[in-house]
């Protein structure tokens, strides 16, 4: 059978542009959606990838920031050893039970007793094991009745007996100028220059910072002068402090001084 070709007319020939430009437009349009898709596709497949990424660096950084060292408290002890005690607001006042008159025995024993009550029983000592663990010096000395014990004392009992030390001194000191005896104990002379030493290093790495006033005692009355009193210091508890080395005490003894 012959193959005849149709007659096509202007309307024909019009119709047929347009659905040319349809059939362009279409291709168009299907190449944007599919180019939709395909951009959706490549978002929802890369927000788990964020996801993970941001879930590994937060970690990192938590990480990092949990192996930091926690800052250093003043007077603290670096090898979390001794834990944190709580804080309280004091303000000094006169206190004449820790001087004596300077004249009788019996006013300086009872300022002596008033000092040794300070104390808690085992004087501060405290046994570390496995001292060379830590960032520590060597351990004490001790004497017979611990001698498998590697000992440290707590530094504020180390610092009050010093000044229970300097105070008993001067009393001794006095006495022996009122009896007209001048004889010295080389050996407590250099026990008291080890004590000065001492606490000035101790008052200058605590740093005491509060606003002191006017002393209102008589002797500062129209003068200008402080005597330290009524002004608020931030402490740690003493108490709590001397509580707990009680329960590590290595001796069961008072101070002897």
């Amino acid at each position: 059978m012959p193959f005849n070709y149709a007659k096509l007319d202007n309307d024909s020939l019009g119709n047929s542009d347009d659905t040319l430009e349809q059939q362009q437009s279409y291709i168009e349009h299907g190449r944007s959606e599919r180019g939709a898709a395909s951009f959706d596709r490549f978002s929802n497949s890369c927000w788990p990838l964020a996801f993970l990424l941001l879930s590994a660096i937060l970690v990192s950084e938590i990480s990092i920031l949990y192996k930091q060292p926690s800052p250093l408290k003043i007077g603290g002890e670096i090898n979390n050893l001794v834990p944190q005690f709580s804080q309280q607001q004091k303000i000094f006042r006169e206190d004449v039970r820790y001087s004596s008159d300077h004249m009788t025995m019996e006013s300086i024993n009872v300022t002596k007793q008033h000092w040794k009550d300070l104390m808690p029983r085992g004087d501060g000592f405290i046994e570390v094991p496995d001292y060379t663990s830590y960032t520590l010096p060597p351990p004490m000395h001790f004497d017979l009745s611990s001698p498998d014990k590697e000992v440290y004392a707590v530094a504020v009992f180390h610092q009050l007996h010093c000044l229970m030390h300097m105070s008993g001194y001067i009393d001794k000191l006095m006495m022996q100028i009122r009896n007209k005896d001048f004889r010295l104990d080389e050996g407590e002379i250099g026990h008291n220059d080890h004590c000065f030493n001492y606490l000035r290093n101790a008052l200058m790495c605590c740093g005491d910072t509060t606003l002191e006033g006017q002393s209102q005692a008589k002797m500062f009355e129209h003068v200008a002068g402080t005597d330290g009193t009524g002004a608020v210091h931030v402490c740690r508890n003493y108490y709590e402090i001397s509580a707990w080395t009680v329960g590590k005490k290595v001796v069961n003894t008072y101070e002897s001084l």
